[in-house]
């Protein structure tokens, strides 16, 4: 019996030392994994990962008044030239070495990380200014500047920087890294021990994983905006007209071009709402002139994609804004570019035949440069035919522009259809255009596209000076771009 305990007793201890082995070495494996996780095994310091917990925990503790610190990314230029010269372990030692130096530098308030390759990371919590911030970072680049030691050789080390802020309008630690690493490819360009702070007009194109989260906040947060580009007469330079301009001020990149978020807006289907923002927006503005300047028939033209004739609600949307805003529809022009783009013909032709018989106008944008500009003349029943920028360019000193662009105007009278030039940006152009029966242009030679209060200014003169003898406009800080 005595002996039948003993064992017993013996078994639980060595099974209790098991046990305890077993949980020591789960809490290594543990610690092993975490450190894996987030401390990069090299160099010992907190990696990537480690660096966005600590950059999302700065903005969740912001209060939304200002920086909550900055970001240093330092990067060892032409690291690769090491590792080929000497090899990978020469590299790591240098690397390890870079690491040291930095460290006895450090502030109170920064941490460093390593990013990956040849980048490391400082985050500073009190450094709230942009200027002081790129000091600092300079400074931390001397540091690296000092000669190394590598057996009998001594290597210099080039380094560029960048440099963002922690601010209240970052959603995550992914768009605080996005900003310093586009500041350090700024860096890049400008050269070795340069250092760049990043501003929001740094910001890179859409791109396809925020395009359509980032237009549906625009239209969501009123960032889209209309200017209206003049279309007057050659002959005494009355303003008969205006086209509507879709223009984005992003919060993140100021002033984005319509190049760059026109397509995305096709291509995500955006162009749909958006479009019937910008035909609710012109019809209660062309009303709006309607009821300031009656005397003035100002024909308001919105420029209509094919993809949004491919929308069987486009035509029904578009004469409920004309009826709710109260719009006269003969003052409204629908302006459609030609094109391959327009696949289907017979579904646009039925809604521009609508929309025909409705009472509103009808342009052709960019005429001469596509593939059915003849075959569009016939079906469409065109009101204004739009001479493109092309042949005007060249009208006041070649032969062959000149040429073709008489024969385009001599065509739009046979046919009935005002002709207006695009891209005007010279008197001698501007002559050239009315010694061949040119009735109407537009361009910069007149004016830039303009806020309503400048078309309202020049709805009350009633005449459009050339662009080089008129005031300067007051843009209340939103300056638009050329289109």
């Amino acid at each position: 019996m005595v002996i039948a305990v003993v064992t017993l007793l013996v078994l639980s201890v060595v099974a209790i030392g098991f046990a305890l082995m077993g949980q020591r070495a789960a809490s290594k494996a543990h610690r092993d994994l975490q450190r894996t996780t987030l401390f990069d095994v090299l160099t010992g310091l907190p990696n990537r990962a480690r660096l966005q917990e600590t950059l999302a925990a700065l903005i969740d503790a912001g209060d939304g008044t200002g920086p909550r610190g900055a970001v240093l990314l330092i990067e060892l230029s032409q690291f690769e030239v090491v590792n080929d010269t000497y090899g990978h372990e020469v590299g790591d030692g240098l690397l390890i070495t870079v690491v040291d130096q930095l460290q006895r530098v450090l502030l109170d308030p920064e941490q460093l990380f390593r990013l990956g390759g040849p980048q490391f990371v400082i985050v500073n919590r009190s450094l709230m200014e942009s200027r002081l911030a790129e000091a600092r970072a300079n400074e931390l680049q001397s540091v690296l500047a000092l000669p190394f030691r590598i057996g009998s050789d001594q290597l210099r080390v080039a380094t560029t920087s960048g440099v963002a802020l922690i601010e209240p309008r970052h959603a995550d630690a992914d768009d605080v890294l996005r900003d310093v690493l586009i500041a350090l490819q700024q860096a890049h360009r400008v050269g070795p021990s340069a250092t760049v702070v990043f501003d929001q007009s740094m910001r890179p194109d859409l791109t396809p994983t925020n395009v359509e989260r980032r237009l549906r906040q625009a239209l969501d947060q009123d960032e889209f905006w209309l200017l209206y580009l003049p279309v007057v007469t050659l002959d005494t330079h009355e303003l008969v007209g205006v086209e509507a301009l879709l223009r984005w001020a992003d919060p993140e990149r100021g002033l984005v071009s319509p190049d760059q978020f026109l397509p995305q807006l096709e291509a995500t289907g955006l162009i749909e709402p958006v479009g019937d923002w910008i035909v609710q927006q012109v019809c209660e503005q062309s009303r709006a002139w309607q009821q300031a300047f009656p005397d003035r028939e100002l024909l308001t033209t919105i420029n209509v994609s094919p993809h949004q004739l491919t929308f069987p609600s486009f035509m029904p949307r578009l004469m409920a804004a004309i009826e709710s805003t109260g719009a006269d529809p003969a003052r409204i022009c629908l302006e459609i570019t030609e094109g391959p783009s327009m696949a289907n013909v017979d579904s646009a032709w039925a809604i521009l035949r609508d929309a025909k018989d409705a009472g509103i106008k009808l342009a052709l944008d960019d005429f001469g440069t596509g593939y059915s500009s003849l075959a569009y003349l016939r079906r469409f029943r065109l009101d204004v035919l739009k001479i493109d920028r092309t042949f005007v360019s060249g009208i006041a000193d070649n032969r062959e522009d000149a040429a073709i662009a008489q024969q385009l105007v001599a065509m739009a009278h046979a046919l009935g259809i005002a002709p207006v030039a695009e891209g005007v940006a010279t008197a001698e152009q501007a002559q050239t255009l009315h010694g061949i029966g040119c009735d109407f242009a537009q361009g910069f030679y007149f004016s830039a596209p303009q806020p309503v209060t400048a078309i309202d200014a020049m709805l009350a003169k009633g005449v459009v000076r050339p662009a080089d003898e008129s005031p300067g406009i007051d843009w209340g800080g939103r300056q638009p771009e050329p289109i």
